[in-house]
């Protein structure tokens, strides 16, 4: 039963807006079990009656403000559960607000599908 479970995909819980469609393609299709929503308080609903493994926060759908407090929210509810803030732009911060694991860049796909593995891993 153990080695079913292991071979579970993570699922990752992407917050973001209808429109966005580019990341909810690269996560279903890198092999993540995706739920989406689009309102933050939908978010940490999600969060508290489902298994997350992880929270993609699409900075272009809220303000800062909001963002950060969804994502201390989130940690709230599972110390463990890994959320990562997709920015649009530059990097520009080298600290992460409070709740946020990891930051990516919106156009690097690619370094999304990364920093979620480092995170997930075991």
């Amino acid at each position: 039963m153990a080695n079913a479970q292991s071979r579970s995909k993570p699922t990752i819980l992407l917050l973001a807006d209808r429109r966005q469609s580019r990341t909810a393609r690269i996560l279903k299709t890198s092999g993540y079990a995706l739920m989406t929503t689009y309102t933050p308080d939908h978010a940490v609903a999600i969060c508290v009656n489902n298994r997350v493994d992880a929270v993609v926060l699409d900075q272009s759908h809220f303000v800062e403000t909001e963002g950060w407090s969804v994502a201390q929210s989130i940690k709230l509810i599972r110390r463990s559960i890994c959320v990562i803030l997709v920015v649009r732009g530059k990097l520009v911060a080298k600290d992460l607000p409070e709740g946020v694991d990891a930051m990516v860049g919106d156009p690097d796909q690619e370094g999304l599908i990364e920093k979620l593995q480092t995170l997930l891993e075991l």
